[in-house]
């Protein structure tokens, strides 16, 4: 499958950050969006990071425009479990994919 990449561009207005603590804000901002990028099963390839003393940016390239497909199987109570399991099977669990 081949996807066309597309480029994100993500810039915050941050006047309320002492210049001093801007580029250290630039790579908490970069670290935090890779993970959650990589936690939804995309990639970056290349990127490159902005920062002056009221603005962070971050230029994302070639960003897949889709992500991979994906199966997730949850289990329900086993047969003859208790009354109880089986009027809440899944209160525990987490619906996400």
């Amino acid at each position: 499958m081949t996807n066309s990449g597309a480029d994100l561009l993500l810039e915050l207005f941050s006047e309320e950050i002492p210049a001093r603590m801007q580029r250290g804000a630039l790579l908490n901002l970069y670290t935090a969006l890779e993970t959650k990028l990589k936690e939804a099963g995309l990639i970056i390839a290349s990127s490159e990071k902005f920062v002056t003393p009221r603005r962070l940016a971050i230029w994302i390239k070639d960003l897949p425009t889709s992500q991979s497909a994906s199966e997730t199987e949850l289990k329900g109570p086993k047969v003859g479990a208790p009354e109880a399991a089986l009027q809440r099977p899944y209160a525990k669990r987490s619906y996400r994919t």
